[in-house]
């Protein structure tokens, strides 16, 4: 009893003195674990690099795998390549890394806190003032206990007085060791990192990063967003989608969608699945997988976020097309959604965006995000004609033929003018805003049910004033039917033009709030009382007047026209009342299209508000 008590505390022991909170100041020496009952050395390379990228005075580090691969402990220091000595100090460490003095006072090195799973830490190392050289950063990784890497080497990074320029030609490995060669393979890693670091860390500084909705950049809360860290002639690609099956990152020649070469990162069941794919129109089409253009490095998923990254070779073909990531400059598309097909990806439905500009991917700094200027030209036209004029044409056109009847405008009763003009005014706009919607799209819409409801209003509003160019005479046999078309045609444009533009607040190009769907439908319950109130008043005016004519909105359905009543010159009863109605719906109408258009040209209007918001508090 007392040997076995003697057995387990030298096994404890021996699992004490692998030193689980890092690596000791005597490493710096050799970078040698320090763990009692190693075993044999290995000759095979490990899955575990060391990724420095260029920023001003200062190198960021990347310690992770390209397989996806975690490790529990490393140290890393930074020697002059010529005479070896300890080169400069470490700096922004996360939680798991602590700094090893190798020189009293002096942060050279950096190790782990704890033995939990670690995958691609980050953290900053700063040159000293006026130091000139070519530096390597040596390091060794700790999978386990038993399995580490001794003398893992970053490529070459040269320093010119603050100046610093990342090499592309690595230096060979000092030294390997390992107990048994490891397994691994591409893995997804469900402890996703923190979404204020390191995913948007050295953003516009030592990286490129570009997202939706505008200025989530910066307020670190992007739908979904692309990172590009640039690395010699390698090339990080890091995505991120919120509430998503799939987010992905597209190379364009311009800021629209079609002939751009698409990489995506799909959750397939829990897992990532790296895929490229080809955007050929509005159509995304999936491409067979080319050996060595792009390689998984690690993924992510937790609380419905999907994190991926990958690396993209600096020269590939896709549909016999060259894209050259070291002298072409792109535009970049990042698109988000909640829908997989078969062989592929489905709609972005839940974010899509484009830069505005193209630019090298190694031109550190801020994206501009592609103009969306005729988008919203075309919902503020939609929105004037279909909500603002011809809801005030259609009410003149119902209830107001015996209203104004004692003078006239040029010519005609004062409905029937006023009714022209706005009825025109919204045909024209409507085609205006159809035409310019085509012109930005240049094909058919993938929003189909938008896009199809938009094109009937379309249809419909066009034909209206050749129907009535061709309206029977007062009194002729075939003025009711004339008169019931004309009705139906109208009304119903409006009907699929309201709805239109309730399915248009979920697009993702329209970037409107959800909110305004509430406007929308107090917009069509003030709408639908007003013809109400208005159609009672119509049935109290027969009721006093029985021999009244067109006091009844639908009585102007019928051949009997107002030119052969006694009363046609007098206004019908309840004049005064009619009146008062339309002028609070007309200034009602006037709010309800105003608000929604400001808000269709500001958007995002949150955006506005936050900014306006914190000017007051600064203030």
């Amino acid at each position: 009893m007392k040997g076995t008590f003697i057995i387990f505390l030298s096994v404890l022991s021996l699992r004490t003195l692998g030193l689980p909170t890092g690596a000791p100041p005597d490493s710096c020496k050799d970078l040698m674990p320090r763990h009692p009952g190693s075993a044999k050395q290995e000759t095979y390379p490990p899955p575990y690099q060391v990724l420095p990228a260029a920023g001003q005075g200062r190198v960021r580090l990347i310690l992770g795998s390209p397989h996806g691969l975690a490790y529990e402990g490393f140290m890393i220091l930074a020697h002059d390549s010529e005479t070896g000595e300890f080169v400069g100090e470490f700096a922004n460490l996360p939680d798991s890394a602590r700094i090893v003095e190798c020189t009293p006072g002096i942060k050279n090195a950096v190790t782990h806190t704890n033995v939990s799973k670690k995958h691609n830490l980050e953290f900053d190392w700063e040159a000293p003032v006026n130091y000139e050289g070519t530096i390597v950063f040596k390091s060794t990784f700790a999978q386990d206990y038993s399995t580490y890497w001794v003398g893992v080497e970053s490529p070459p990074v040269n320093v010119r007085k603050r100046s610093i320029d990342v090499l592309t030609s690595s230096t060979p490995i000092s030294t390997l060791r390992t107990t048994t060669p490891p397994y691994y393979s591409p893995t997804v890693d469900y402890e996703t990192k923190d979404v204020e670091d390191p995913f948007y860390a050295g953003c516009s500084s030592t990286k490129n990063c570009f997202g939706t909705p505008t200025g989530c950049i910066e307020a670190k809360n992007c739908i979904a967003a692309v990172t590009v860290l640039v690395q010699g002639e390698r090339y990080l690609f890091e995505l991120q989608g919120r509430d998503s099956k799939y987010v992905a990152v597209g190379l364009s020649d311009d800021s629209k969608m079609g002939d751009d070469s698409v990489v995506e990162c799909a959750n397939e069941g829990g897992e990532i699945a790296l895929h490229m794919s080809w955007n050929s129109g509005k159509r995304n089409i999936r491409q067979p997988m080319q050996e060595g253009a792009v390689q998984l490095e690690s993924s992510a998923i937790k609380d419905d976020i999907i994190t991926c990254r990958f690396w993209r070779e600096k020269t590939t073909v896709v549909q016999g097309r060259e894209y050259d990531l070291v002298s072409t400059p792109y535009n970049l598309l990042v698109a988000a959604g909640k829908s997989l097909k078969s062989n592929g990806i489905g709609f972005h439905d839940t974010a899509y965006d484009a830069t505005g500009d193209a630019k090298l991917l190694s031109d550190v700094g801020g994206y501009t995000t592609a103009s969306n200027i005729l988008i919203r030209v075309h919902g503020a036209l939609m929105l004037a004609s279909w909500i603002g004029t011809a809801s005030i044409g259609i009410l003149l056109a119902r209830y107001y033929k015996q209203t104004w009847v004692r003078s006239q405008l040029c010519g005609k009763d004062h409905w029937f003018t006023w009714h022209r003009f706005i009825m025109i005014l919204t045909w024209s706009m409507t085609i205006a805003a159809f035409v310019i919607i085509f012109v930005d799209l240049g094909e058919w819409s993938l929003e189909v049910i938008h896009a199809s409801l938009g094109l009937a209003t379309t249809i419909l509003a066009f034909i209206q004033p050749f129907m009535a160019a061709a309206r029977p005479h007062p009194g002729a046999p075939r003025r009711p039917l004339f008169n019931w078309a004309h009705w139906l045609v109208g009304n119903t444009a409006q009907i699929c033009g309201i709805i239109a533009i309730f399915f248009a607040v979920r697009l993702n190009k329209a970037r409107l709030p959800e909110w305004v769907d509430w406007i929308l439908a107090a917009y069509v319950v003030f709408h639908i009382l007003t013809h109400l109130i208005l159609t009672l008043i119509g049935y109290a005016s027969d009721r006093q007047a029985s021999q009244r004519v067109n006091s009844f909105p639908m009585k102007d359905m019928h051949s009997r026209g107002s030119m052969v009543h006694p009363d046609a010159r007098q206004d019908a009863p309840y004049t005064v009342i009619r009146k008062f109605i339309f002028g609070i719906y007309f200034t009602m109408i006037v709010l309800f299209t105003s608000a929604l258009i400001a808000i269709t040209v500001l958007a995002p209007i949150e955006d506005l508000w936050v900014t306006f918001m914190n000017n007051i508090k600064n203030y």
